[in-house]
């Protein structure tokens, strides 16, 4: 129980941490006169996608320490690819109605989303995500941010929403202690919590910690299509799809390497790459996600949860 306490109290600190770091990001982008695509797909991304690279990071340096976490640092990955895409995205698009969506942009996000699922399932062939395959993730993520950072359009400033340097820096640097303190909380909670209950650590991290860590994914879109921004929420959730590969995999696989077991990349894998080609085809198909494709994508997400409770 008291893990289970903790686990909670964790989570709660990474939604914490990711709000002060999104408000401090933000604040820093606009000043800058940055575009609303660019926010959603880098700045937000990154911020949202935080927690799920803080309980990475946390995890991999306790694999030096010889404890294995491997299972919980892929299970959060999927899981939170999953969440994101189907439930966040699903959820918001109930929210929301019909969710209308730049075909243009979306394509080529898609592209980038199905790329590096097909990467990912490429190099867990052979159950392990070595320091090369995670420094080529890291790669493949900086010209990727370079490329939407030259195709991306500049805003003009609005003197007020200017805040004090400082004063933005300050509110960084605190989500960001506090993102790194609750990761700890996580990881260590979650290996007690797969021991405790007898199931692996792939589940806890799929399922408890990948909805966990989505949470900011889902307040930022949700807030985003109540305010009819549609493409920034979209676009969150994608680049938060795209960074939790390149960044939230690469990042620990080039400090400690990862172990990945057989039936992720025989199922798992396979699942979320089907996934993200369905949500391609309903977002490119009209431009736009309607109310029975949103429920189509929380059932498929169901189907998800219920084949991993049941061993698979």
């Amino acid at each position: 129980m008291n893990e289970i306490i903790i686990f909670i109290i964790g989570l709660v600190g990474l939604w914490f941490g990711a709000e002060l770091v999104i408000k401090g990001a933000l604040g820093l982008a606009r000043q800058f006169g940055l575009s609303e695509s660019f926010i959603g797909l880098i700045v937000l991304a990154l911020g949202t996608d935080l927690p799920e690279i803080m309980v990475s990071v946390t995890g991999a340096i306790e694999q030096l320490h010889g404890v294995n976490t491997s299972g919980i640092i892929v299970g959060n990955v999927i899981g939170s690819n999953m969440s994101n895409m189907v439930f966040v995205l699903g959820a918001v698009g109930l929210l929301g109605g019909s969710m209308v969506i730049k075909k243009k942009e979306m394509w080529r996000q898609s592209l980038v989303v199905v790329a590096a699922t097909l990467l990912f399932l490429a190099f867990a062939s052979d159950g392990v995500l070595n320091r090369s395959e995670g420094l080529i993730f890291l790669v493949a993520y900086l010209l990727y941010f370079i490329f939407v950072s030259k195709t991306q359009t500049k805003s003009p400033r609005k003197k007020h929403q200017k805040q004090s340097l400082w004063k933005l820096i300050g509110i960084l640097m605190v989500g960001i202690i506090l993102l790194g303190e609750a990761s700890n909380r996580v990881i260590g909670s979650g290996i007690e919590i797969a021991t405790t209950l007898g199931v692996s650590q792939l589940v806890v991290g799929a399922i408890l910690v990948g909805v966990g860590t989505s949470l900011p994914e889902l307040v930022v879109s949700t807030k985003a299509v109540l305010r009819g921004a549609d493409d920034l929420s979209v676009a969150n959730l994608v680049g938060s799809n795209i960074i939790n590969i390149l960044l939230a995999l690469g990042i620990p696989a080039v400090i400690s390497g990862l172990t990945i077991e057989r039936h992720v990349a025989q199922f798992d894998l396979p699942f979320l790459l089907f996934t993200m080609i369905v949500v391609a085809l309903f977002t490119l198909s009209r431009g736009k996600l309607e109310r029975k494709e949103s429920f189509l994508l929380l059932g498929l997400y169901a189907v998800y949860v219920a084949l991993k409770l049941l061993g698979w």
